[in-house]
């Protein structure tokens, strides 16, 4: 699938119908989630035939980009109850086997290296102190290459954490008003594209 069609597809994905602020709450957007998984599979061959950890899936966009190319299986994880519950609807709509778990980063137990692949876009962090590395080290106990967003102005600091991480795409990510103590329509956030492989 070109990735022009891609995004159509994705713009489908249904939001989160009233977001968290305490759990940093905000679907990826429909054009960097295929850009995203485009590089993933066309670039490194991480998603086609590959088990994929979705964590902090929110209501599922990261999930329903790989579905397009084939994994072998998904597996979405989020804390939130009402996250999941759009993203079930949304595999519905998009005819997508995945399972879906309801547990906090902290609690995720499973055998390392259970997984290939994790895509993620976590918390930045603002709310939740370091829920941004924190969902990075757990990908990390779990799968072989970890695909990850960021901000860019901690680029220095997770490269320093995670040696051989490599910065793939900086992105222009455009958050939009979704609370009123937003002051702006939306708001533009510089954010890197990491791959991070374990060692």
């Amino acid at each position: 699938m070109k990735i022009k069609e891609l995004k159509i597809e994705l713009t489908k994905v249904r939001d989160f119908s009233k977001m968290s602020v305490g759990l940093e709450q905000y679907m990826t957007p429909p054009d960097i989630a295929a850009s995203m998984v485009s590089v993933i599979h066309s670039t490194y061959g991480d998603i086609e035939g590959k088990s994929i950890l979705d964590l902090c899936c929110g209501t599922g966009m990261l999930s329903f980009a790989c579905s397009y190319f084939s994994p072998s299986y998904i597996l979405g994880v989020d804390l939130c109850p009402v996250a999941l519950e759009i993203f079930r609807q949304n595999s519905l709509e998009f005819q997508i086997n995945a399972d879906l778990l309801r547990c906090s980063i902290d609690d995720l137990i499973f055998i390392n290296g259970r997984f290939d692949t994790a895509i993620i876009n976590p918390p930045f962090g603002t709310k939740i102190r370091h829920a941004d590395t924190r969902a990075v080290d757990k990908a990390l106990e779990l799968c072989n290459v970890v695909y990850s967003l960021h901000k860019t102005s901690t680029r220095e600091y997770m490269v320093k954490r995670y040696p051989g991480a490599e910065v793939l795409a900086e992105i222009r990510y455009e958050l939009p008003r979704k609370h009123d103590f937003h002051k702006k329509d939306k708001r533009s956030v510089g954010v890197d594209f990491i791959r991070i492989e374990r060692r």
